[in-house]
């Protein structure tokens, strides 16, 4: 929505766009976005032109019961503190959110608004119509029953926040009443305002200046950034500690590759470039060389203690060129980058057709799929074993339980029984498997092996066994043997 669009006025006829509703929700889209609809719908109500019929006749000031009876049929169903069930087809609260956001009487359209959802959060389509129909980014356990998230079931305390919201956004404004003259008991009235309130215009600001933060945080922490960003009553109270290992002297030429590949984006078409790069995997150091590497830049990625451009093109891992892959090179180790242009580049699965097609939408479909950063590996099965009291503190109910798939026991034997390797190694797993207790638990993780799930496996210590692959399992091993010796007496 252009700022133009932002005026006061006593009638509200706003549409639901995603950055108007951004403006609403106060934060992120991904976290508030059915509580953001559902403000569009009580201001429609509240000051909605004479044709909408959202639109409730209420007086200048009215309570939480006179919008209620007003707004619901069956106001028996809303005036308590329980979610209402789906009593009438007719009710509000029978209507979805997708219902709410793409009703024909305001001309949504669907697509465009997916579209300008996926341009400003960094989430899949799939996510996205999650959000839309579940309330929720992250898919539901396929054995649960899934319904549409009904925007208005909700309880009379919900609505009771929602209305106090618009009241300190200038929407509304209340006042504590006697609700009756013979006792010392109050009531919330609010009241109409005779213009929106100007915030329109600021927040409409802050949007665009923090929605930077929006995009490149790829989690919620996003959301801390923006309730807490700015001092309260002249003190910071939010702190970030982010562990950063690239040496200051590198700072200069990090600064040189990101303003040049900054400039790259900008381009139409996107032009391929040529790096010289230091790889610690191929056991090359600063003062080395290097070696040239024809890629495509797709984005920069924090991760892992330093920035990485990830690309599509050449990779140090392969020693053919004919191999084509995703690799994350460390800013601080590239050494050059030249520009290139597509007519003079010859490699085979390297064209200007298949690298546009190559996003960072992209990217963080392939990150979702598995566990692990280094996206040149192939992705394999790890089964592995968590102490249950472990467990619940850091895999269940975080952010790891969607690739942390929880299995039985059972299904854990028939991984191992169905994995490709020697009889014997076969039998010590089950033999080993048999022997813990029927208390722990199993996941089956898809990942792609790297230095830093190994680290992260090392890390959880005895907490967590690996049993598959079995290549990883004696890595595992070995190196605990020989950290024990440093040990021993």
């Amino acid at each position: 929505m252009n700022q133009s669009n932002f005026r006061t006025s006593n009638v509200f006829d706003f549409s639901p766009d995603v950055e108007f509703l951004q403006i609403l929700a106060r934060g992120s889209l991904k976290q508030n976005l059915p509580k953001a609809v559902r403000l569009w719908v009580i201001l429609r109500s509240l000051y909605g032109d004479a044709a909408d019929p959202v639109k409730v006749e209420l007086g200048n000031k009215f309570t939480y019961n006179d919008w209620c009876e007003r707004f619901f049929t069956g106001f028996e169903h809303h005036k308590n503190d329980t979610i209402p069930h789906n009593h009438d087809s007719n009710c509000y609260c029978h209507k979805t959110m997708t219902e709410w956001l793409f009703e024909r009487s305001i001309n949504s359209d669907v697509q465009e608004w997916k579209k300008s959802f996926l341009q400003l959060y960094p989430v899949t389509p799939q996510q996205l119509n999650n959000l839309l129909d579940f309330g929720i980014i992250s898919p539901r356990k396929e054995s649960e029953k899934q319904e549409k998230i009904r925007l208005l079931a909700k309880t009379r305390k919900n609505f009771q926040y929602d209305f106090k919201t618009l009241v300190s956004m200038g929407w509304l404004q209340s006042e504590k009443v006697k609700s009756n003259p013979a006792h010392n008991k109050f009531k919330t009235q609010y009241i109409k305002v005779d213009s929106f309130p100007d915030v329109l215009m600021s927040v409409s600001e802050k949007v665009v200046d923090n929605q930077g933060i929006e995009n490149l945080i790829q989690n919620d922490l996003a959301d801390f950034f923006n309730e807490f960003s700015q001092k309260i009553n002249h003190e910071q109270r939010f702190f970030l500690e982010l562990e950063y290992i690239v040496h200051p002297q590198f700072s200069e030429k990090i600064n040189n590759w990101t303003q040049k590949l900054k400039n790259l984006w900008h381009s139409q078409p996107i032009p391929p470039i040529k790096i010289t790069y230091v790889s610690a995997s191929n056991f090359q150091n600063y003062q080395d060389e290097g070696e040239d590497y024809i890629i495509y830049p797709v984005c920069i990625y924090y991760s892992q203690r330093a920035p990485y451009l990830f690309a599509y093109g050449q990779t140090p891992n392969d020693s053919s060129s004919m191999k084509i892959n995703w690799y994350g090179y460390r800013l601080d180790r590239i050494k050059n980058i030249e520009e290139l242009e597509w007519n003079l580049v010859n490699l085979p699965n390297f064209s200007q057709k298949m690298c546009e097609s190559k996003t960072p939408q992209t990217l963080e479909i392939f990150r979702s799929e598995a566990w692990g950063f280094n996206l040149a590996r192939p992705q394999e099965i790890l089964l592995i074993r968590f102490d249950r009291y472990y467990h619940n503190l850091y895999i269940q109910g975080t952010e790891r339980e969607k690739l942390f798939k929880q299995i039985s026991k059972k299904q854990a034997q028939s991984l191992i029984n169905n994995y490709e390797i020697k009889l014997e190694q076969k039998q010590q797993l089950l033999g080993s498997l048999k022997s813990r207790s029927s208390s722990d638990i199993y996941c089956r993780v898809n990942y792609r092996q790297d230095y830093n799930t190994i680290m992260r496996l090392r890390s959880w210590g005895p907490k967590v066994e690996v049993f598959l692959p079995w290549e990883l399992r004696e890595t595992m091993a070995k190196d605990i043997q020989q950290a024990c010796k440093f040990y021993q007496k």
